[in-house]
């Protein structure tokens, strides 16, 4: 007899098993490259803005302060590794690199440059009602999550649009990105 219960992770279930996300690498191909583009373009069509942005601000007047935050960040990781039994290896620092490189694209493009472009033609709440959902379609799509992940990224990401407007501090935003990221999953897909 089966086992009913639904296997737990966030991809949908495939009736082709070569769909799946499996790799690394995989990961890197279709997720990071999408996001790299969009943050790309958008950074790309309004250079000057991005350059001149309010949210840089506080980075760029306290990077030390920031650099202090990741570092604990960082070191929580590695406790939490210990903790769970598993001995760091390359995967590992390559996996909490490209968490960190994630969350600056995204935030960047979905947070930040995205909403700014779009509010001109259909208002700022649209924009980042647009953004947002644009944010957890890709993932849907490029990591095939499963409804419900993307429903919560998207819900995450009204969030951290509703933290930007408080804080006009992108640093902060990516510093929480990066950590709840990390916690939803902290091991590459060869390590899961």
């Amino acid at each position: 007899m089966q086992n009913s219960v639904p296997k737990r992770g966030l991809q949908r279930p495939a009736k082709d098993q070569n769909r799946l996300i499996k790799t690394f690498n995989q990961v890197l191909a279709r997720h990071l490259s999408t996001m790299a583009i969009i943050a790309g373009i958008c950074i790309f069509i309004s250079i000057e803005s991005f350059a001149n942005s309010i949210y840089l601000k506080p980075l760029t007047s306290s990077p030390v302060f920031y650099f202090f935050i990741l570092t604990a960040i960082s070191l929580f990781f590695i406790f939490f590794y210990s903790k769970r039994g598993h001995k760091i290896e390359w995967i590992h620092v390559a996996w909490l690199t490209y968490l960190l490189f994630i969350s600056v694209v995204e935030e960047f493009a979905f947070r930040m440059m995205l909403p700014i472009l779009l509010s001109g033609t259909f208002g700022m709440m649209s924009a980042v009602l647009f953004s947002n959902f644009l944010f957890a379609f890709i993932h849907y799509v490029t990591l095939r999550w499963k409804l419900i992940n993307c429903v919560v990224a998207f819900m995450g990401g009204l969030g951290l649009s509703r933290l930007l407007v408080s804080t006009e501090d992108i640093a902060i935003l990516i510093l929480v990105h990066y950590f709840f990221t990390f916690l939803n999953t902290p091991l590459p897909p060869e390590r899961r």
